[in-house]
């Protein structure tokens, strides 16, 4: 992705400054619990395509956020004919409000800071705490 023509096109459509920033979204059905029967949820996690795949695919690197947990729900309060529709209504529903701030950003820009204009103490603690995370 990062490396194809279409980056380089969409870019020089862009105000200077202005970075393309692809998003990806993953999920995959997890189980939550033994003990408490079948529930399970599905979780979304974002990464960006400006991450090179080799680098954005090992968990080591953290460049992979969860966004939050999609429900799982049988739907049994619905009849089998509109079960379907109201399963696939609610996942854009969830969606949709997930997404929220990431749509406004795309839509109205985010401002970013360059490293050089936070302050070193700053890095160095987030820097600690990324370490400290990645241990747990």
């Amino acid at each position: 992705m990062w490396s194809g023509t279409w980056w380089e096109s969409v870019q020089n459509l862009l105000p200077p400054g202005a970075t393309v920033v692809p998003v990806i979204l993953a999920s995959d059905k997890t189980q939550l619990s033994n003990f408490s029967g079948d529930k399970s949820a599905w979780p979304v996690y974002l990464t960006i395509g400006n991450i090179e795949k080799a680098v954005r695919r090992l968990p080591s690197y953290h460049a992979t956020v969860l966004l939050g947990y999609l429900p799982v729900s049988k739907m049994e309060c619905f009849s089998k004919s509109k079960r379907l529709s109201a399963t696939y209504q609610l996942f854009h529903d969830y969606m949709r409000s997930l997404l929220a701030p990431l749509i406004k950003a795309g839509k109205d820009g985010v401002e970013m800071r360059t490293l050089r204009t936070i302050p070193s103490n700053v890095l160095l603690l987030a820097a600690s705490k990324t370490i400290a995370l990645g241990a747990l």
